[in-house]
């Protein structure tokens, strides 16, 4: 089974939310399946393409609504979630268990976590750091302007990576080790192994 998970590109909360929902799915919903990652940024006119979306489910995570109904899973947090007012109808008449949206989380990283956990029973406990840092991050909570500003801390460094990077399909090549599980096991200033 093949998984199109559609995240917000050139986003630390992208990406994370992205890797949260892989996890999540391949441990609470099914375990043989190949997933593929595509990007998507915000532009002028159309935001998606539905030739895209080919997977044998479709999911798209900290990005607007669409009305597909090749969706099949959706989380987002921002007010700005749906593109129209038949959007938000479209999405509030759906009668499925796998489509989510509350603006009162800042992090979608965080919002996915917290919907597998209570609706699926789902673990997050091995990703609470980086969950942490996704809702540092794309909530600005930062615990002084030093942090924002000197960005010292390797999800901080991943941040500008991911951010600044112009390669299309680096964020699934990122390394899958939890470099960020403990400053005791980091191997160098980057974050990556030298």
């Amino acid at each position: 089974m093949r998984i199109r998970v559609f995240y917000h590109d050139k986003c630390f909360d992208g990406a994370c939310s992205a890797a949260v929902f892989s996890r999540f799915y391949r441990e609470r919903i099914r375990q043989n399946v190949e997933f593929e990652y595509l990007g998507l940024v915000h532009r002028a006119g159309a935001l998606f393409n539905e030739g895209d979306f080919t997977g044998d489910e479709n999911a798209i995570v900290d990005f607007k609504y669409s009305p597909s109904p090749c969706i099949t899973w959706w989380f987002d947090h921002h007010q700005s979630a749906f593109l129209t007012p038949e959007d938000a109808s479209h999405f509030e008449q759906d009668t499925g268990n796998n489509k989510f949206y509350d603006p009162g989380y800042r992090s979608c990283t965080k919002f996915i976590a917290v919907i597998a956990k209570e609706r699926f029973g789902f673990n997050a406990e091995p990703l609470a750091e980086l969950i942490e840092w996704a809702d540092i991050i794309d909530g600005a909570l930062y615990p002084d302007p030093e942090t924002a500003v000197e960005m010292r801390e390797p999800a901080m460094k991943l941040t500008m990576v991911i951010e600044s990077n112009q390669q299309s399909g680096f964020i699934p090549r990122l390394p899958t080790n939890h470099w960020w599980k403990s400053s005791a096991n980091r191997k160098s200033p980057s974050g990556f192994p030298p």
